[in-house]
């Protein structure tokens, strides 16, 4: 789908504690929202001038978790980009009068929330997620076409956001696959990369720059396998298993518990070597802003030196200047 980026407009809503809704495009000094890689939540960043409104001064009217809507328009309607909270507010009452507030969509709750799980083995991952987004009042969508069957899994103090993102990172070792994990249509979406229907183009055109990293600073090319420890601690070494060792040994280990068999330790110690066995690669492409862009679609690069599908792990959007800077991995 073809998109004249020239043509594409921004809308801000402030929704205050009383339900009344403001349009701040008038107010708006910069805008710009984002989200990263091993975070749920999107954040948005927004500067206004403080106009004097029908009701007040506008810093009267922004507070504390009142709600930002951030809207665009391509010419073929609206369409809702980012929905959340304000988290923070900060005024400035020197020569300009600026309001800077940031404001979070639901998930940052769970990244700010600590709780206490336990789960037996045996269960499942859409279980365990339910159970977790279940007493968090949060809606779970599970699109990913991978799940296993998890050992005991306590969770002690940890954030909310962090159970749910250790628990698809063993899903992810295990399978050797990769997932996204989002707030989309008022719940938690979890997918498979690469799912959006359509593919953005990049090219020289409308590419502003690429960056293309690599280092083996995070490189694995064995990896021991343990046993579970005696009563003196003394581990036996159930297995070792070797990778491309062209770049000599650099080792990782896995631990064996009773409740771990070892064709499941065998099984994320491959994954380990799959998902770091080769030096790492860093990407990233700045160019002309898709507002509608999100972490985890598929894109199409023919710019600088990449040329192939990569999808999008990571992406900054900014307004103010129309232009976006996203982090990519290659689609193997």
């Amino acid at each position: 789908m073809a998109v004249d980026v020239a043509k594409i407009t921004y809308h801000v809503d402030l929704i205050t504690e009383t339900g009344a809704v403001y349009d701040l495009d008038r107010a708006l000094l910069s805008l710009s929202w984002e989200e990263q890689e091993g975070q749920l939540a999107q954040r948005a960043a927004l500067k206004l001038a403080n106009c004097k409104m029908e009701s007040g001064y506008l810093m009267q009217l922004v507070k504390i978790n009142c709600i930002i809507k951030i809207s665009a328009n391509c010419g073929s309607g609206s369409q809702l980009l980012f929905q959340g909270t304000i988290w923070e507010w900060d005024y400035k009452s020197a020569q300009n009068k600026e309001l800077t507030i940031t404001a979070y969509d639901p998930m940052i709750r769970l990244q700010q929330s600590k709780d206490f799980k336990y789960f037996s083995a045996g269960m499942s991952t859409t279980a365990i997620l339910n159970n977790i987004c279940g007493d968090w009042g949060v809606p779970l969508s599970y699109k990913w076409s991978k799940q296993i069957t998890h050992e005991k899994k306590v969770f002690n103090c940890d954030a909310v956001s962090d159970m749910i993102i250790k628990l698809l990172d063993e899903v992810k070792q295990q399978t050797s696959s990769q997932y996204v994990a989002l707030y989309k249509d008022g719940g938690l979406v979890i997918s498979d990369y690469g799912t959006n229907s359509d593919v953005y183009q990049f090219n020289t055109d409308n590419s502003i720059s690429t960056s293309d990293k690599l280092t083996i600073n995070n490189l694995v090319t064995r990896v021991k396998i343990i046993g579970k420890a005696d009563n003196e601690g003394r581990s036996s070494v159930d297995a070792v298993i070797d990778g491309n060792l062209e770049y000599g040994v650099l080792q990782e280990v896995v631990r064996r518990d009773s409740n771990k068999k070892i064709g499941e330790a065998n099984a994320e110690a491959q994954a380990i070597l799959k998902e770091r066995g080769k030096p790492e690669e860093s990407i990233m492409l700045n160019s002309a802003d898709l507002p509608f862009l999100r972490r985890g679609d598929a894109v199409g690069v023919a710019a600088g030196n990449l040329v192939g599908t990569f999808y999008v792990i990571g992406v900054s959007h900014n307004a103010t200047s129309k232009q976006m800077t996203m982090t990519l991995r290659r689609k193997e």
